[in-house]
């Protein structure tokens, strides 16, 4: 396992949560005034706005609510990766979540996965859909999404010889270390398999909690499950391989 550092008992900000957006206009601000009322008060709240609505505008009225809510415009967005890149670069916390903005993972969980951050059970927790004690509420995964979500799990823990029910997971939450320990290179939406699969290589403890999940309650997804897939598994395929 790598050499992990405990976490700074002043760290200030402790938590960083990172929100990537895309025309997120009708759930941004019941989603950020959820996450704002779970997290302590020296956390911040990075918002990376790569759309063309009015998701900006509303984060920066938020912002002067919520001092610890900064808006980051990604004038260059290339994809859900790329967006956190932009947002890992900007982040001052040792603890790192990252959450969708359209509250089908519900911001009130948050803290189930930085309790084995903070208790040193984890140094990667994933917000599991499929590990048993999970709910699935009436639209948050269709069928479709569901088998494509157990195929990339299924063979990512076959390739990395470590079991993942959810490697898509869309909140998750780390260490600053293991982001720093490893290579980040994928923009687009493989960068959800990534992130865990590269940690397990290098010896992190990656762990699964299970979490509810929810109808999007704004914004369109822009994942396309069978172009998407194809790519996930190849890039899944070239992580196991090192070529990425």
């Amino acid at each position: 396992m790598p050499d992990i550092a405990p976490v700074p008992s002043s760290a200030t900000p402790l938590v960083t949560v990172i929100i990537t957006t895309l025309n997120e206009e009708s759930a941004i601000e019941n989603c950020l005034r959820r996450v704002v009322a779970v997290l302590p008060a020296d956390a911040e709240v990075l918002v990376v706005d790569g759309g063309s609505d009015r998701t900006g505008e509303i984060v920066q009225r938020l912002s002067e609510e919520f001092p610890m809510i900064r808006y980051i415009k990604n004038e260059n967005d290339r994809g859900k990766g790329h967006a956190v890149h932009v947002g890992l670069a900007a982040a001052l916390g040792s603890l790192l979540l990252q959450i969708d903005a359209d509250l089908q993972f519900l911001p009130e969980e948050m803290p189930r996965l930085l309790e084995p951050l903070t208790s040193d059970q984890a140094d990667l927790v994933l917000g599991s859909r499929f590990l048993r004690g999970a709910k699935r509420l009436p639209g948050s995964t269709p069928p479709l999404r569901t088998f494509g979500n157990w195929l990339t799990s299924w063979y990512a823990s076959l390739l990395f010889f470590h079991r993942m029910t959810d490697v898509l997971a869309g909140m998750k939450a780390w260490r600053r270390q293991v982001n720093e320990t490893i290579s980040l290179t994928c923009e687009t939406c493989s960068y959800d398999a990534e992130l865990p699969v590269k940690a397990v290589a290098a010896g992190f403890r990656v762990i699964d909690v299970p979490v509810t999940t929810d109808a999007r309650r704004g914004g369109v997804s822009a994942i396309r499950v069978f172009r998407d897939g194809r790519r996930i598994l190849w890039d899944l395929t070239c992580f196991r391989l090192g070529m990425k």
